[in-house]
């Protein structure tokens, strides 16, 4: 398997693997509401610019040249989409993409404390596994429910 940090042309693939498997693992959690709010979140062209002006960097895992997880981040020190498709869970990618991202975080601003995350209710567990610490109780906002976590970017 291997690492590397995505370019819009590779984009739409990435959203693609988002969305199928936000609808496979997240969607029956979320009301209908919440199910097009991340719809528009994802939309292509709005987070191709976000790509290409910075504030959402991604990457990517590909076995061969099959894309398998995706993270991204936002400035400065926020994972704002982790996605493994299904058959690939328990393998390792989704905590070694946790650990790019972290590297990346750190690389870009050495005196930031933690890294954050808004996680999925999906995804609390898998979260704490890797460090993570629920900073408050989970939330709802336009049908998006998530705990805020943080975690160290100490690896």
């Amino acid at each position: 398997m291997q690492i590397c940090k995505l370019n819009s042309g590779q984009l739409r693939d990435a959203l693609e693997l988002i969305w199928e498997v936000f609808n496979e693992y997240e969607a029956p959690d979320y009301e209908e509401m919440g199910v097009k709010t991340f719809q528009h979140f994802i939309e292509f062209h709005s987070m191709k610019e976000k790509m290409e002006s910075g504030e959402m960097k991604f990457w990517g895992c590909y076995q061969n040249s099959y894309l398998v997880g995706v993270i991204a981040i936002r400035p400065k020190q926020h994972i704002s989409l982790l996605f493994v498709r299904g058959r690939f869970h328990h393998l390792g990618i989704a905590s070694r993409l946790v650990r790019i991202a972290i590297a990346a975080i750190r690389d870009s601003g050495p005196e930031l404390p933690a890294v954050t995350v808004n996680s999925s209710p999906y995804a609390v567990g898998f979260y704490k596994a890797v460090g993570f610490e629920p900073l408050q109780e989970e939330q709802k906002k336009d049908g998006i429910r998530y705990t805020p976590m943080r975690r160290g970017l100490d690896l």
